[in-house]
Protein backbone atom coordinates (compact mmCIF):
# COMPACT_ATOMS: atom_id res chain seq x y z
CA UNK A 1 0.00 0.00 0.00
CA UNK A 2 2.96 2.41 0.53
CA UNK A 3 4.63 2.02 -2.74
CA UNK A 4 0.84 3.25 -4.37
CA UNK A 5 0.86 6.33 -2.03
CA UNK A 6 4.15 6.83 -1.88
CA UNK A 7 3.68 9.24 -4.76
CA UNK A 8 0.99 11.16 -3.73
CA UNK A 9 2.61 12.00 -0.28
CA UNK A 10 5.44 12.86 -3.05
CA UNK A 11 3.70 15.04 -5.06
CA UNK A 12 2.03 16.56 -2.30
CA UNK A 13 4.55 17.36 -0.57
CA UNK A 14 6.16 19.27 -3.31
CA UNK A 15 3.06 21.44 -3.67
CA UNK A 16 3.32 22.41 0.06
CA UNK A 17 6.70 23.09 0.06
CA UNK A 18 6.26 25.32 -2.89
CA UNK A 19 3.43 26.78 -1.60
CA UNK A 20 4.55 27.78 1.50
CA UNK A 21 8.10 29.14 -0.25
CA UNK A 22 6.30 30.97 -1.78
CA UNK A 23 4.56 32.49 1.24
CA UNK A 24 7.76 32.68 3.00
CA UNK A 25 9.52 34.75 -0.55
CA UNK A 26 6.56 36.82 -0.31
CA UNK A 27 7.56 37.95 3.31
CA UNK A 28 11.48 38.05 2.51
CA UNK A 29 10.88 40.41 -0.45
CA UNK A 30 10.56 44.29 -1.49
CA UNK A 31 6.90 44.70 -2.30
CA UNK A 32 8.30 46.21 -5.81
CA UNK A 33 10.55 43.37 -6.53
CA UNK A 34 7.29 41.11 -5.69
CA UNK A 35 4.80 43.19 -7.97
CA UNK A 36 7.97 43.25 -10.52
CA UNK A 37 8.00 39.43 -10.53
CA UNK A 38 3.87 39.02 -10.64
CA UNK A 39 3.85 41.41 -13.67
CA UNK A 40 6.21 39.24 -15.08
CA UNK A 41 4.91 36.03 -14.73
CA UNK A 42 1.06 36.85 -14.69
CA UNK A 43 -0.06 40.32 -14.74
CA UNK A 44 -3.89 39.36 -14.40
CA UNK A 45 -2.94 40.07 -10.63
CA UNK A 46 -1.80 43.79 -11.06
CA UNK A 47 -5.02 44.41 -13.43
CA UNK A 48 -7.80 46.76 -12.39
CA UNK A 49 -9.62 45.49 -16.06
CA UNK A 50 -11.00 42.58 -16.69
CA UNK A 51 -8.01 40.46 -18.09
CA UNK A 52 -8.53 39.52 -22.17
CA UNK A 53 -8.69 35.82 -23.17
CA UNK A 54 -5.18 36.45 -24.63
CA UNK A 55 -3.51 37.86 -20.93
CA UNK A 56 -4.91 34.55 -19.31
CA UNK A 57 -4.01 32.47 -21.90
CA UNK A 58 -0.41 33.29 -21.84
CA UNK A 59 0.70 32.60 -18.49
CA UNK A 60 -0.85 28.54 -19.17
CA UNK A 61 0.62 28.87 -22.62
CA UNK A 62 4.11 29.60 -21.36
CA UNK A 63 3.77 27.19 -18.48
CA UNK A 64 2.93 24.38 -20.71
CA UNK A 65 5.44 25.46 -23.69
CA UNK A 66 8.26 25.00 -20.81
CA UNK A 67 6.76 21.64 -19.13
CA UNK A 68 7.29 19.96 -22.99
CA UNK A 69 10.42 21.82 -23.39
CA UNK A 70 11.51 19.80 -20.10
CA UNK A 71 9.59 16.37 -20.70
CA UNK A 72 10.99 16.06 -24.17
CA UNK A 73 14.84 17.20 -22.96
CA UNK A 74 17.35 14.40 -22.93
CA UNK A 75 18.75 15.70 -19.05
CA UNK A 76 15.71 18.17 -18.01
CA UNK A 77 13.33 15.90 -18.39
CA UNK A 78 14.79 14.72 -14.53
CA UNK A 79 13.55 17.94 -13.13
CA UNK A 80 10.18 18.25 -15.15
CA UNK A 81 8.40 18.45 -11.47
CA UNK A 82 10.35 21.67 -11.16
CA UNK A 83 8.18 23.05 -13.21
CA UNK A 84 4.85 22.30 -11.06
CA UNK A 85 7.09 23.28 -7.73
CA UNK A 86 7.73 26.61 -9.45
CA UNK A 87 4.61 27.13 -10.35
CA UNK A 88 3.38 26.09 -6.66
CA UNK A 89 6.28 28.76 -5.37
CA UNK A 90 4.53 31.74 -7.80
CA UNK A 91 1.06 30.32 -6.31
CA UNK A 92 2.31 30.97 -2.58
CA UNK A 93 3.94 34.13 -3.77
CA UNK A 94 0.82 35.91 -5.38
CA UNK A 95 -1.31 34.27 -2.49
CA UNK A 96 0.48 36.16 0.29
CA UNK A 97 0.08 39.37 -2.27
CA UNK A 98 -3.73 38.80 -2.88
CA UNK A 99 -4.52 38.34 1.11
CA UNK A 100 -2.02 42.01 2.09
CA UNK A 101 -4.31 43.63 -0.59
CA UNK A 102 -7.60 43.65 1.59
CA UNK A 103 -9.90 44.22 -1.02
CA UNK A 104 -9.09 41.59 -3.08
CA UNK A 105 -10.05 38.41 -0.76
CA UNK A 106 -12.89 37.43 -2.95
CA UNK A 107 -10.76 37.23 -6.08
CA UNK A 108 -8.32 35.24 -3.95
CA UNK A 109 -11.22 32.77 -2.33
CA UNK A 110 -13.26 32.28 -5.20
CA UNK A 111 -10.33 32.38 -8.11
CA UNK A 112 -6.82 32.66 -7.41
CA UNK A 113 -6.11 30.18 -4.66
CA UNK A 114 -8.52 27.30 -5.99
CA UNK A 115 -7.69 27.59 -9.57
CA UNK A 116 -3.88 27.69 -8.87
CA UNK A 117 -4.73 24.57 -6.85
CA UNK A 118 -5.65 22.72 -9.28
CA UNK A 119 -3.01 23.61 -11.90
CA UNK A 120 -0.22 23.08 -9.69
CA UNK A 121 -1.80 19.76 -8.77
CA UNK A 122 -2.27 18.32 -12.64
CA UNK A 123 1.01 19.72 -13.47
CA UNK A 124 3.08 17.45 -10.48
CA UNK A 125 0.37 14.86 -11.92
CA UNK A 126 1.48 14.82 -15.63
CA UNK A 127 4.50 15.92 -14.72
CA UNK A 128 4.90 12.36 -12.83
CA UNK A 129 3.07 10.22 -15.33
CA UNK A 130 5.55 11.56 -18.08
CA UNK A 131 8.53 10.97 -16.36
CA UNK A 132 8.26 9.01 -13.44
CA UNK A 133 11.08 8.75 -10.97
CA UNK A 134 13.92 6.49 -11.66
CA UNK A 135 13.54 4.53 -8.31
CA UNK A 136 9.64 3.85 -9.71
CA UNK A 137 10.64 1.43 -12.08
CA UNK A 138 7.78 1.70 -14.68
CA UNK A 139 8.63 0.85 -18.29
CA UNK A 140 7.71 3.14 -21.05
CA UNK A 141 4.98 0.34 -21.83
CA UNK A 142 3.48 0.52 -18.59
CA UNK A 143 2.92 4.31 -18.43
CA UNK A 144 -0.66 5.55 -18.61
CA UNK A 145 -0.59 7.41 -21.54
CA UNK A 146 -4.65 7.37 -21.50
CA UNK A 147 -4.09 8.97 -18.26
CA UNK A 148 -1.96 11.83 -19.46
CA UNK A 149 -4.48 12.80 -21.95
CA UNK A 150 -7.19 12.46 -19.86
CA UNK A 151 -5.30 15.14 -17.59
CA UNK A 152 -4.40 17.30 -20.27
CA UNK A 153 -7.81 17.80 -21.30
CA UNK A 154 -8.77 18.37 -17.50
CA UNK A 155 -5.96 21.29 -17.56
CA UNK A 156 -7.56 22.28 -20.73
CA UNK A 157 -10.92 22.97 -19.72
CA UNK A 158 -9.58 24.40 -16.56
CA UNK A 159 -8.26 27.37 -18.23
CA UNK A 160 -11.54 27.74 -20.29
CA UNK A 161 -13.79 27.80 -17.11
CA UNK A 162 -11.52 30.16 -15.77
CA UNK A 163 -11.97 32.56 -19.01
CA UNK A 164 -15.67 32.04 -18.22
CA UNK A 165 -15.27 32.98 -14.10
CA UNK A 166 -13.04 35.79 -14.07
CA UNK A 167 -15.57 38.38 -15.47
CA UNK A 168 -17.12 37.45 -12.83
CA UNK A 169 -15.03 37.72 -10.36
CA UNK A 170 -13.43 40.93 -11.09
CA UNK A 171 -17.46 42.33 -10.88
CA UNK A 172 -17.44 41.51 -7.12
Amino acid sequence: MLTRSFPLFYLLGLLVIGYLGGLWLYSKMPFDQVERVIHWIDPRLLNENIPSGFDSILPQLVTILLFLLFATHLILKYAILLIGTMRAVFWGICSGFLIAQETEFWAYALWWFPFQLIYCSLLLLIGFLLVPPPSYNQSKQARSFKGIGVLSLIYIVLIGLELFVLPYIHGL
